[in-house]
């Protein structure tokens, strides 16, 4: 299992804001890269393809308000893997982040994928500060 992270993300409201938009796929196409086509997703589930790589779907595993959500690797994709996101309360209304992505890799595609999938994490919480700016 490799793990990819990005901690202490500070984001300009509120956890419970944050919590519904993340809780809610149908508002991730927003998050994601350009090379993304091809999604679909209602509020638990969503698929898409990643141009020159893969299709991929997902669902959400668990919610637990403002605290954690946990989104995980749903029906056939290149591999198994977990997203979590936590929430914790931060100073003037604000919240704080972590995306932690974990993905089950051999160690030969561990080398090749790694920079690409820290990079993902990366740009996830990027657009996420950038949608409460």
């Amino acid at each position: 299992m490799a793990t990819f992270q990005k901690q202490d993300i500070p984001v300009n409201t509120n956890c419970e804001t944050v919590f519904e938009f993340l809780g809610d796929f149908r508002n991730f196409e927003s998050l994601l890269p350009d090379r993304v086509t091809n999604w679909k997703a209602d509020e638990l589930t969503c698929s898409f393809t990643i141009q020159g790589l893969s299709d991929l779907s997902m669902r959400i595993d668990g919610k637990y308000p403002c605290r954690n959500i946990r989104i995980v690797s749903d029906g056939k994709n290149p591999v198994n893997y977990k997203l979590d996101y936590h929430f914790r309360p931060a100073k003037d209304q604000a919240c704080e982040v972590d995306i932690v992505f974990d993905v089950n890799l051999n160690p030969f595609l561990k080398s090749i994928a790694s920079g690409p999938l820290q990079h993902f994490v990366d740009m996830l919480a990027e657009k996420l500060q950038e949608k409460y700016r």
